[in-house]
């Protein structure tokens, strides 16, 4: 692995020779490092609105869920609304359905 590893290390050091001595390759490389990194950066950034989005909408599909429940018991519409965070339309809107 020793070894491996000293020319993976002796070959980047001669693309950095090689690319250093050159001012468009050296821009080139730059360039294609910030576009790497701003990819990178935006996967994340989608992964992380993603995974918040679906726990949102998840809370919400229980709080639903719970609100029918409480209808269906003539529990009442303020108790609901302090229960479950929806509003009186939204869960008009359940009764309805």
């Amino acid at each position: 692995e020793v070894i491996a590893s000293k020319g993976v290390m002796e070959m980047a050091g001669n693309l950095l020779m090689s690319i250093s001595q050159d001012e468009r390759e050296r821009a080139v490389f730059r360039s294609r490092r910030m576009y790497q990194t701003d990819y990178e950066s935006d996967m994340a950034t989608s992964w992380d609105n993603g995974r918040r989005e679906g726990m949102l909408e998840g809370r919400r599909e229980a709080a639903t869920e719970v609100a029918r429940k409480m209808l269906k018991r003539s529990i009442p519409m303020e108790d609901i609304m302090d229960l479950t965070g929806l509003t009186q339309e939204e869960i008009e809107q359940l009764d309805k359905s």
